[in-house]
Order: C-alpha cells, then structure tokens, then sequence
C-alpha cells in the first residue's frame, strides 16, 4: 500500500473498528461476516441481472434502471477511490486488527459494499411491487445499514467509508429516478462520464470495467428498449448460462493475456492495448447481458427449450398449454 494519508477524525480511526468489534459477541461478529457478502459486487450484480431477466416484460424498464444505477455505482467507487487511495484500517492499526483479514484488496474510501448496497437494494425497494412499500422500504433500510457495518466490524472500511458510500448510493438512486423517466439512457452516459472522469485523473481500480459495462449500455439500451420480448424462462435461463462464463472470463483477461503499446490521449493520458481489449471485452459482455431477454425469445420454439421449460417453475408467467402438453390450472395462471 501507499504511505498513510492523514485522516484526524474518529470516522477515520481504526480504533472506533477494534471498539466496536470487541464490544460485539464473537457470535455477532461472525454474523456480520457472513452479511457482508451481500454487498459483494458479485451478489448485487447477479441480484439485478436475474430480476432483469426473468422480470414482468412491463417493468423491463424500471429493472433496466437499476442495472444501470448499479453500473454508475461502480464508476463513482472506482473514481472515488483511485482518486483518494486511502489504505484500509488494517493496513494502519497499530497494534493490528486482530479480527481483521490478513490481507484485502483495494483502497478504502469509499466504500464499495455500503454504495452498491444503497444504490441497489435501495432502487429495488423504489420499482418493485413485492409487498407494500414499508415492508419494502424496511427491508432494505435494513440491508443498508447493516451491510455497511459489517465492514467496520470486520475491520477492512473505515466507519467514514460506510457513510459516505451509502449517501452516494443513495443520491444516485435519487439521480436516476430523475433522468431515467423516460429513458435508461442518460444514466449509463452519466456512468461513462464519471468513469471516463474517473480515468483521466489517473484512477486505475475497476475503471476498464466501468467504461466498458457503460459503454455496453449505452450502446445496447437505446437500440432495444422500445422493442417487445416476454421470452420463455428456459430460453432466458440457457442464454444467461452462456452470458455469466462471458462476464467472469473477461474479468479475467488481464490476467491470461500480455499486450504491449498503447496509445496517448490529450499529449498525457495513456492507455495500453491491454486495457483496451479489456474494456471492450466488457462493453460487449454487459451489451450481451441487457440484451438476454431479447434474444433468448428467439429460441422460444426450438425444442429444448420447450422440453425445458416444462420443468421450470414459471408455468404461470411464461408456458402456454402447447408447452406442457394441457391447459394450466386457475392456480398456474397466477402471476410468478
């Protein structure tokens, strides 16, 4: 890591993590590790994309704000925090954090649990209809505060990292409701401006992925959301099986691939062959992703689908009776 930056408030204290930690039973503390995973970029991702694809064809726009909500929370955390490249509370305690991972990567501020969390469990709460919008508002009020605890417990965010990622998600959350009534569009070039931002102030955490899932919206959005597709569940199912490898290999590709050169921007800002492909890699993985639903509609006749989709439990939502071989009960026909 860096040298230490000097932070002179409580919020910043490692000391305020080791006090709440030991002032926690060791039953609750291991709770809070297990609580943290739910703010795991992984987990909000996959949260997003499946409500997207298997979601009512009506509300295909409010589930596409929210990816695109959690795309923006991803270019502000890896500007935020390539900018500032504050070290975490373990790197600095003295003595060390005893409850604390021996090692973790990133930088610390802001953190990206506490925003992803309140950017998207918040904006789920707003566009979906499960429930009542307290019991709504409850449950992910709850999720964002304690996900964001959970990482001052375990000891890798400052309590100032919490707060301020959980603000800015959700102002971004407030941001897209805005500039997204009546097109996703806007909040995937705000994604693509904060993260091109981002990188020309020399940020070098998350930024290929940031452009490159921006660009991918950007680009596949305004070319499909006023098409229809109600697409089988199997059909959906098959084609994301294919998207999620895609996703997770180009995560990777830094690490299978050597390219040299590059290029420079602007006389300064230089940018390698390798970060190129990469975040081309993931403009066209995240374009893949939004448009799933529509092209998974394409495979609704084929055979294995059909055959699929018999076993699924979308009966209700997606298979006609010529799917199943009978007419579907009263029950069936109840929405999924």
């Amino acid at each position: 890591m860096s040298e230490q930056r000097e932070l002179p408030t409580v919020l910043f204290d490692p000391e305020l993590n080791r006090a709440i930690s030991e002032a926690l039973p060791q039953i609750v503390v291991e709770a809070f590790g297990v609580v943290t995973t739910l703010g795991d970029g992984a987990t909000l991702v996959a949260v997003a994309a499946l409500l997207y694809w298997f979601g009512e064809e009506a509300d295909r726009h409010d589930r596409a704000m929210v990816l695109a909500v959690a795309v923006a929370t991803l270019s502000l955390v890896a500007g935020l925090k390539g900018i500032f490249e504050v070290p975490r509370p373990l790197y600095v305690a003295e003595p060390p954090l005893e409850f604390a991972p021996a090692e973790y990567p990133g930088w610390s501020t802001p953190s990206a649990h506490a925003m992803g969390a309140a950017a998207v469990y918040g904006a789920l709460a707003v566009v979906m209809d499960v429930g009542t919008r307290r019991q709504r508002y409850a449950v992910a009020g709850a999720l964002i505060v304690t996900i964001p605890l959970s990482r001052v417990v375990i000891g890798v965010h400052y309590l100032g990292d919490v707060i301020i990622g959980a603000v800015l998600g959700l102002l971004l959350v407030a941001v897209a409701l805005r500039i997204t009534k009546r097109s996703i569009t806007p909040m995937f070039a705000l994604s693509l401006v904060i993260a091109v931002a981002a990188f020309v102030l020399g940020s070098e955490e998350f930024t290929t992925m940031a452009i490159g899932a921006s660009l991918g919206g950007l680009v596949t959005w305004p070319l499909l959301e006023n098409r229809q597709a109600d697409p089988l569940g199997a059909s959906v199912l098959l084609l994301g099986l294919l998207v999620l490898p895609l996703l997770a290999a180009v995560r990777l590709l830094d690490l299978l691939i050597a390219v040299e050169g590059g290029f420079v921007i602007a006389g300064s800002v230089t940018v390698s062959l390798a970060a190129i492909i990469e975040t081309a890699g993931f403009a066209l993985a995240f374009g893949g992703a939004i448009a799933v639903p529509y092209i998974a509609s394409q495979f609704d006749d084929t055979e294995a689908v059909q055959k699929l989709q018999t076993h699924l439990p979308f009966r209700g939502r997606h298979v006609e009776p010529a799917a199943t071989g009978d007419e579907p009960s009263p029950d069936e026909r109840t929405e999924f």
